[in-house]
């Protein structure tokens, strides 16, 4: 018989889960809001490790605007160029491309992938504007804040880094105490591809639909060594800006209104922040379209995933900092992976052997991300310090050739 599966969430997380669990298994989706893929709609990176397991499972890339990866250059902070090199990984690891995206289109595909007739097994249902408030990890049962309950075989905590079911698998800790901030925030904005070509010295990001990529400058001097900006395409038509930068004052601001995104940031502010280590050239990228600040956070490393029926996936479980690129991609993982170990499991009986060898399956992998993302960051712990650093080709070489499950298992 078929599991009776809860998700919590219909982010990236929950959505993968539901698309690859629902060929074996009944599968409910408990959503907190109204889904609406015009939200927030960020640009970012599904690479070959990940993207690779959603072409095998059907999606279709034409739903969702994207680009192929191609290069990554590598800039002064005034604009020039310092290395430019090839990031292709269908040459390079003879596997999937690697795409950029905005969040809003593969969610949409995403659902499809949940919820369209064109896949196997019975569609997913999506309940919307139900916000969990309560989980029993040992009976199975979600409590909503309309006061409805629902029962399942295996509830999946794929709610985010707030996560609730993780509190509850926690022992009902306070949800923020596992969640780790740093003194560095992402200041956030889009541009057209037609407004960049009004910005001398972008000629090698203007078109993105021959060579798409990713240009990145670091500070060169100051203290502030963690500053840098990204600009990379998210469609053909357009690109995303994105700096990194110290907290300061924004600290505050996002402590009193318990939020991780602080919206319309004027430009003026990010200019002064940006402009002692930056040219005009990278600064101006700022002064097209509103600005957001989105704080830089993580989930402390977790001894345990699960717990009784529930278990955590994507950033409700190991949620990172940005800076690996890599954090949608674990998700998408997790659910990939969750999918191949319940295939056959048609009992709840078998559940909790299933969680532990996913948990075998996909802690280490995480942590390796996790500690990369840190080294990149300098966010190490003191742990970390003390390990041999991870080259980005050793990354790269782990992370990029993922091939799912299956292989993971039999290798």
């Amino acid at each position: 018989m078929p599991l009776k599966i809860i998700i919590c969430g219909s982010g990236i997380a929950g959505l993968s889960a539901a698309g690859f669990l629902r060929a074996k298994h009944q599968v409910t989706i408990l959503e907190r809001g109204t889904l609406d893929f015009t939200i927030n709609d960020y640009g970012i990176s599904i690479v070959s490790n990940s993207f690779n397991l959603l072409q095998k499972a059907g999606i279709n890339a034409g739903n969702l605007d994207m680009v192929v990866m191609t290069h990554v250059w590598t800039r002064t902070p005034e604009n020039e160029e310092l290395k430019t090199t090839h990031f292709d990984t269908r040459a390079r690891f003879g596997g999937a491309p690697s795409i950029l995206v905005k969040r809003a289109k593969l969610q949409e595909e995403l659902m499809r992938f949940a919820t369209s007739h064109e896949f196997d097994g019975a569609p997913a249902e999506i309940v919307q504007n139900t916000k969990v408030t309560k989980v029993n990890t040992a009976a199975g049962k979600v409590w909503t804040k309309d006061g409805r309950l629902f029962e399942g075989d295996l509830i999946i905590g794929a709610d985010g880094i707030h996560s609730v079911v993780r509190g509850a698998i926690l022992g009902n800790q306070e949800i923020s105490a596992s969640v780790k901030t740093y003194d560095m925030l992402a200041f956030m904005t889009q541009i057209s591809v037609e407004d960049l070509r009004l910005n001398p010295g972008f000629d090698y990001l203007s078109n993105p639909t021959a060579e798409a990529g990713l240009a990145s400058a670091h500070a060169s001097s100051g203290p502030q060594v963690n500053k840098h900006i990204l600009v990379y395409a998210t469609s053909p038509y357009s690109l995303q800006i994105v700096g990194y930068a110290p907290e300061r004052e924004f600290s505050e601001r996002f402590e009193s209104a318990k939020t991780a995104i602080i919206k319309d940031i004027p430009s003026e502010i990010v200019a002064e922040e940006l402009a002692p280590d930056f040219g005009e050239a990278f600064v101006n990228l700022f002064r097209h379209n509103q600005i957001d600040a989105w704080r830089i956070r993580d989930v402390v490393a977790l001894d345990n995933w699960y717990t009784g029926k529930a278990l955590l996936i994507g950033d409700a479980a190991h949620a990172v900092t940005p800076l690996a690129g890599q954090g949608s991609n674990m998700a998408i993982e997790d659910a990939e992976a969750l999918g191949y170990l319940l295939r056959i499991v048609d009992s709840p009986d078998a559940v909790p052997d299933t969680l532990r060898e996913f948990m075998s399956l996909r802690k280490d992998r995480v942590d390796f991300v996790r500690r990369r993302s840190h080294e990149i960051g300098g966010f190490q712990t003191e742990r970390e310090k003390n390990e041999e650093p991870i080259t980005s080709e050793e990354f790269a070489r782990k992370i990029y050739t993922y091939q799912g499950a299956e292989k993971a298992l039999s290798g």
